[in-house]
């Protein structure tokens, strides 16, 4: 138990249990059973199992819509296996040129999403008088390009799905049938994660107006350079052995990883992002400035200069990067029908501050 009242626990079982296995002895409890629950006594808060989208405000008072079921104590990542360093992919990236071209690519990636029809949509309209937010970081996170976050999702289905799945060659993703190597889910309570500037920032992600993190019901942990996400207060290492029988069944349960990644043009577009090598000044510009936050320093000229060089970008004068022969919608009636279709899924409770 440190100073702040929290413990760093890791558990491992012996011998290790199944996933199917794990599931019960972790007290996991089905969702969308319908059952309603009351927290704070008879006059308490009721709420449900139902996963829906909920909305709140965040700190900046825009409107975020986090999707799941309202009242998760827990939040899970999956892994295959435990790798250590746990760090979000910008960490990955060792040397300054190659992350220099990794956020070029993620900030021409999210100028683009700027200019989808149905995220432009979307930007027009205020829930209870606060923009919705696009997150553009997470979108970008959860198509593949390179950021500070790690995900995690309120499901433990869904990180079940990450836990005992792979990616082959073609980009699909398959079962593991065996592996000498465990399994791991990270469960992280959400009361733990305490305001303190040595520890990860909570980042909902929520619905998106593209279609990945909704069905993810995603949130992340925005990390700092020298952070592994093994060492965040609160955060439980639960070890298991891998079982072709559970990890077959939760592969068709995702429709083979489809229902996680439908196909879209988003994903189209990420692809295009991550072979970019032009770019605009100003997405260059953004790009370092995410990576002098991420250093924790203003880099000099020379530095610039030599890294860009080194990294084989150049600059351009008009965005690279765009919608251009991609199956997007444009029709203003369907994307009209469409956002209303969100619309009317959406729970919200009514509150003041006192």
């Amino acid at each position: 138990m440190n100073n702040n009242g929290y413990a760093k626990v890791a558990i491992q079982f012996s011998p290790l249990r199944t996933l199917d296995a794990l599931r019960p002895h972790l007290g996991i409890a089905e969702v969308n059973t319908g059952k309603t629950f009351t927290v704070g006594g008879p006059s308490g808060i009721v709420f449900s199992d139902v996963e829906g989208l909920h909305l709140i405000t965040d700190e900046h008072g825009r409107t975020v819509l986090r999707s799941g079921v309202e009242m998760s104590v827990h939040m899970y990542r999956g892994q295959t296996q435990v790798y250590s360093p746990c760090v979000p992919t910008l960490a990955r990236a060792k040397h300054l040129p190659e992350q220099l071209l990794a956020l070029c690519r993620r900030a021409a990636f999210e100028e683009a999403i700027g200019d989808h029809p149905f995220v432009e949509h979307c930007s027009k309209f205020l829930l209870f008088d606060a923009p919705v937010h696009i997150d553009k970081k997470g979108l970008a996170q959860h198509y593949g390009l390179s950021t500070d976050l790690i995900d995690v999702t309120s499901n433990f289905d869904v990180a079940s799905f990450f836990a005992t799945c792979y990616v082959d060659g073609d980009g699909k993703y398959l079962p593991i049938k065996f592996s000498p190597k465990p399994g791991v889910i990270y469960r992280l309570t959400n009361v733990s994660l305490p305001l303190l500037s040595n520890q990860p920032e909570f980042h909902p992600i929520g619905w998106q107006p593209l279609s990945r993190p909704e069905q993810q019901r995603a949130a992340a942990l925005r990390l700092k350079k020298d952070q592994d996400f093994q060492g965040t207060l609160g955060v439980e290492k639960i070890l298991f052995k891998h079982s072709a029988k559970a990890s077959t069944r939760i592969w068709k349960a995702f429709d083979e990883g489809r229902a996680l990644f439908p196909p879209d043009a988003t994903a189209d577009l990420a692809e295009r992002a991550r072979q970019l090598s032009e770019f605009t000044r100003n997405q260059i510009n953004q790009a370092w400035s995410e990576l002098d936050a991420w250093h924790g320093q203003k880099s000099d000229a020379a530095i610039r200069q030599a890294a860009e060089l080194s990294s084989g970008l150049k600059e351009v004068q008009a965005a690279q990067l765009n919608w251009d022969g991609l199956n997007v919608e444009r029709d203003q009636t369907r994307l009209e029908n469409q956002y209303n279709e969100v619309l009317s899924r959406v729970r919200f409770r009514m509150a003041r501050y006192l």
